[in-house]
């Protein structure tokens, strides 16, 4: 079976994005890697911009605060898109349908994993959705490509874990950096 793991950051976004190029130094709690020393080097490989957002929970776990982790089975999440589309909910279509760039200058479409951030600024009209979100309304969708039961499991993060992580953020001021993975 399929899973999708959902990590979770309160971060300044502008301190992750200006970590390439500022020298070789040790950050802590972060494991050593190759593509790490590119990263803090400035010498980023333009064809590997997965290489450095598989360093982004280290990287947001340093430099930002954990908010939370949780895996939910099933596949497709990113079509939940249509969802959001169909209920109406520009905020969360835009957080989840757009892959957050970094590094700064990455170009890769579709990292994995697959990170998206609301902006501070943006984070008060998350949560106005959310709030509004209806647990039963997500289900009531017609996605081909997902299930009932992955449709259950997505209102279920939805209303119970992205709402939570969406308010500390708002309540810290930070930008809210959601990082989607596959099984681990």
């Amino acid at each position: 079976m399929a899973e999708q793991y959902f990590s979770a950051f309160a971060v300044d976004a502008a301190v992750l994005l200006a970590l390439p190029g500022s020298g070789d130094r040790p950050l802590p709690g972060v494991a050593p890697s190759e593509a790490l020393g590119e990263l803090l080097s400035g010498r980023i490989r333009p064809d590997s911009d997965s290489r450095y957002t598989a360093l982004l929970p280290a990287l947001a776990g340093a430099f930002g605060t954990p908010l939370g982790a949780v895996s939910v089975p099933g596949r497709h999440w990113d079509d939940l898109t249509d969802v959001f589309e169909a209920l109406e909910l520009p905020a969360l279509t835009t957080l989840w349908s757009r892959p957050w760039a970094f590094p700064a200058d990455a170009t890769d479409d579709w990292p994995w994993p697959y990170p998206t951030l609301a902006p501070r600024t943006g984070t008060a009209e998350l949560l106005t959705e959310l709030a509004a979100l209806a647990s039963e309304s997500v289900p009531e969708q017609d996605v081909p490509s997902l299930d009932e039961d992955d449709l259950e499991e997505a209102s279920w993060f939805l209303t119970e874990h992205l709402p939570v992580w969406t308010s500390r953020a708002h309540a810290l001021g930070l930008d809210l950096l959601l990082v989607r993975d596959g099984a681990r």
